[in-house]
């Protein structure tokens, strides 16, 4: 149901203070209460489900196929979907979705650890379905991704799949035959052995004041949004992006340093909870 006049004033005026004053009596940075859990879809390299305590839900499972290596030795093969309940594939609120991730997950991942062979290759593909959102749902489908990205595993090359690099003269070429996996599920290597996942949260911006996992009416009353990248320790994008279907979404350049230091830090917990969920706890 729409906010009435008088209540989004009050909503954004009790945002808009110093401190501010949020309806649920969270701080800027603290996410409501989530139940997440890892290794739920046992017919993936890796799977994850996040459920929020508004209803949310976001389940997320990741393939890892072989396919052959038609582009650049430096190629990174990643396709990133998701249903969402109530949204057309068309839809703005999906291409943002998807388009994101996949961005993020290419930029961040290094190449070699998806190559397999100098003719094969693996592509990730990351699909996830939103059953239910009561607010934005980037940040419930960023984290759900991050987990899943955490549990997923790839099976052991054969040792008769391992064959020698081609040197620097091109003298010496790669076997060329489909490569062969080990059977023992309990061997298989974690895909994020020596990378992690990017993180990226949706910061929603009233007055001078950012806040993280906001509910949906805080999204109705608010200037704005801030999309960050995290990763590797460190905010590695910054996008303004609208959140909700206006115009005249703006807000000051001043309260960006502000914004991005509360992200910034954010970011941090957020990933160091889901790490705890997952088998780096």
């Amino acid at each position: 149901m729409p906010l009435s006049i008088a209540e989004e004033s009050y909503l954004n005026s009790s945002l808009a203070m110093r401190p501010p004053c949020r309806p649920d009596g969270r701080d800027q940075m603290q996410l409501r209460p989530i139940d997440a859990a890892t290794g739920i879809l046992p017919t993936t390299n890796g799977s994850a489900r996040i459920r929020l305590g508004d209803g949310g839900e976001c389940i997320v499972g990741v393939k890892a196929e072989v396919i052959t290596a038609t582009h650049t030795s430096e190629a990174v093969h990643v396709e990133v979907d998701c249903d969402i309940a109530g949204v057309q594939s068309t839809d703005f609120l999906h291409n943002l979705l998807c388009s994101t991730l996949e961005s993020a997950i290419r930029k961040s991942i290094p190449w070699k650890l998806l190559r397999i062979t100098g003719k094969y290759r693996y592509k990730l593909f990351v699909d996830g379905v939103i059953l239910d959102h009561a607010s934005h749902p980037l940040t419930l489908f960023s984290m759900t991704t991050y987990l899943a990205l955490l549990d997923t595993r790839i099976p052991e090359l054969a040792p008769d799949s391992r064959s020698p690099d081609e040197d620097e003269n091109e003298n010496v070429k790669e076997d060329v035959s489909m490569p062969q996996y080990s059977n023992d599920w309990d061997e298989a290597e974690w895909l994020c052995k020596s990378w992690l996942p990017p993180l990226v949260l949706l910061g929603i911006v009233v007055s001078k004041n950012v806040f993280v996992d906001a509910t949906g009416t805080e999204a109705e009353v608010s200037d704005g949004g801030l999309l960050t990248v995290w990763h590797e320790g460190r905010l590695v994008s910054v996008r303004v992006v609208n959140t909700k279907d206006s115009p005249k979404q703006v807000f000051s350049v001043s309260s960006l340093s502000n914004a991005i230091d509360v992200l910034s830090k954010a970011s941090k917990e957020v990933e160091r909870a889901l790490k705890n969920v997952s088998h780096f706890a």
